[in-house]
């Protein structure tokens, strides 16, 4: 424990005796500011502050995640060069004492520079404004949705031939993808309902439940706008919320839920949209149908979404400390500024390429690379905390709790790891 706290006390005061610890505080602090005079807004008020939010601490965010990736690879990668980290392997240390109390040192840093911008955040927003949960449907996986499609589509004697020999996994993947994209069909005067599950640790209570809305999105067979008119019903297992839909366009829109009387049969967990206009209505289940609830102010969900991003700092230095002990420092940086590129163009690229390219030799390979970069890195990409906290979503505690887990204490202890197996090889090369 010792050799921990004497490894980290000196990579931190490298840190900081270098200038980068300064230069990332006055850099941080001076962005807080600059960034909402170069964003600016849309046109209001809300439209600005989400601007502001969102790209002010997001920026912050980015630099840091860049400079602590680039000084994590270097920091082994130049010990090894300089023959300095033969002389500390002189001592009875372990490599992955060395390599988690650079990865702690380094992680502490980005903390406490990401600390002094969310303090420039607190004194610009009020604290008590408050957040929402967003609560989606309960809905089939994309998985179980897209086996029930194949098998339907196969059944089905219209079903082209070519469809048919395609490779399953292929057309299963497919229809993985689309399954966000599905349309519902509401027709005049008829009732779509949808399966909410209210989750026991969001601590739900009357005052949750008074502020509670429906967010919709609709639209009509030929993607036009025009209005909207319906009722809202929703069953929460004690009493019933309803609201009226009137005069409402394609846009996203958010319907307040009030106490009613309850009449007839009921279904708890039940969020029902009866269609009262003059022409049928599309929207998808997976992204147009949503229940906000009311949860805490903005100073906590400003806190929980800085802790996910000490998490990803943790993951990133203690990839790059990987890197940095297998290879050397230029080739170090390289390959984890190219992982970086990667792993935030891979969804993408997923999302807009389909699985006909795979007919192409060239274009299989690469996308079976994305698709497995995607899936190792799904883990950091699919955190998005300052687009939460731009919108007031709240940023929930079990998943702060997984990225902890994951990013914080598990990804360092392998990364260690693995370092300790390629260290020795290195170190006396």
């Amino acid at each position: 424990m010792n050799s921990f706290w004497r490894i980290f006390s000196l990579e931190f005061t490298a840190f900081v005796r270098s200038k980068s610890l300064a230069m990332l505080l006055a850099a941080s602090v001076a962005w807080m500011f600059v960034a909402p005079i170069v964003f600016g807004g849309d046109g209001t008020e809300e439209g600005a502050r989400q601007l502001t939010v969102h790209y002010s601490l997001g920026g912050v965010a980015a630099l840091l995640s860049v400079v602590l990736l680039s000084s994590a690879t270097g920091s082994i990668a130049a010990e090894r060069a300089s023959r300095r980290l033969q002389l500390t392997l002189v001592r009875p240390v372990r490599y992955t004492s060395i390599v988690i109390a650079k990865t702690a040192a380094l992680t502490f840093a980005g903390a406490i520079v990401l600390a002094a911008a969310a303090c420039v955040e607190l004194v610009r927003q009020p604290l008590s404004r408050p957040c929402r949960h967003v609560l989606s449907p309960v809905l089939p996986t994309p998985q179980e949705e897209a086996r029930a499609m194949y098998e339907a589509f196969v059944n089905d004697p219209s079903t082209s031939d070519a469809i048919k020999k395609t490779k399953k996994s292929v057309v299963l993947r497919f229809l993985a993808q689309r399954a966000f994209d599905r349309y519902e069909t509401v027709g005049t005067n008829e009732t779509a309902v949808w399966s909410f599950a209210l989750p026991r640790d969001m601590a739900l209570g009357a005052g949750a439940m008074s502020g509670m809305c429906a967010r919709l999105r609709f639209t009509n067979d030929y993607d036009m706008r025009q209005d909207v008119r319906g009722w809202l019903a929703f069953d929460d297992g004690e009493s019933l919320w309803s609201g009226c839909v009137s005069n409402i366009t394609k846009a996203v829109v958010e319907v307040p839920l009030a106490a009613s009387p309850a009449d007839g049969e009921r279904t708890p967990g039940a969020l029902s949209f009866r269609n009262e206009g003059k022409s049928g209505l599309m929207l998808r289940p997976r992204r147009d149908v949503n229940l906000l609830v009311r949860a805490d102010g903005f100073g906590w969900n400003l806190l929980r979404a800085y802790f996910e991003l000490v998490a990803v700092f943790a993951l990133l230095v203690s990839f790059g400390m990987f890197l940095g002990s297998a290879l050397g420092r230029p080739v170090a940086l390289f390959a984890a500024i190219a992982a970086l590129v990667v792993s935030e163009m891979s969804p993408s690229v997923i999302e807009q390429y389909p699985d006909e390219l795979e007919k192409d030799a060239i274009d299989a390979i690469g996308l079976h690379i994305t698709r497995a970069v995607a899936a190792m890195t799904h883990p950091v990409s699919s955190i998005e905390p300052m687009a939460k906290l731009a919108e007031d979503t709240c940023v929930e505690r079990r998943e702060v709790v997984r990225v902890l887990v994951a990013d914080m204490l598990l990804a360092p202890l392998v990364f260690a790891f693995l370092s300790s197996l390629v260290m020795p090889r290195k170190t006396y090369d």
